[in-house]
């Protein structure tokens, strides 16, 4: 018997949701969206919104059959399922298990910077590349952090994107 396997599904720009639901309850298949939260200004306000992490994808669980195979295929919204010269090659299950982990029991993955204040850290990116400092807080954005930086003698404080630090050895 064939256990069955995550395969990854391309939908149309913007449609997963569409196929999530069609596959969920037209064909009862597992089907995984993995989505992100993320928080943006929009008018100057700070709106919270989640999207999928994997723009146009999400994941299917089924045995390499004729009938959930072209249930995904001919689901409205979709554009394929992703392979090699038309045949599917399936996720490998240690990813998908990470994957459903990290975004638990809503399919959401939280994102948040794993840095504490007090550590010490040092700069991969932007103008001050390579200088270390201490992470002072984050700011009013949550994509950025105040470091303060040595440098010229003395401690300088300077706001940055969180992506532009890796933690100090």
């Amino acid at each position: 018997m064939v256990e069955p396997c995550w395969f990854a599904v391309q939908t149309k720009p913007r449609h997963e949701s569409r196929v999530l639901h069609w596959l969920r309850e037209r064909s009862g298949l597992s089907v995984f969206l993995p989505r992100v939260e993320e928080t943006r200004k929009r008018r100057s306000r700070r709106v919270t919104i989640v999207e999928p992490l994997f723009p146009s994808y999400l994941f299917v669980q089924m045995k390499f059959e004729p009938a959930p195979w072209d249930a995904v295929r001919w689901a409205p919204g979709v554009k394929r399922i992703v392979g090699a010269e038309e045949v599917p090659t399936p996720v490998p299950a240690d990813a998908m298990a990470l994957l459903i982990e990290r975004c638990g029991a809503a399919g959401v993955m939280q994102w948040r910077p794993s840095f504490h204040a007090g550590e010490p850290v040092r700069v991969v990116g932007g103008p001050f590349a390579g200088l270390e400092g201490v992470l002072e807080r984050p700011t009013c954005r949550g994509e950025r952090v105040r470091v303060l930086l040595r440098m010229l003698g003395s401690t300088t404080p300077v706001e940055m994107d969180v992506t532009d630090i890796e933690l100090a050895s």
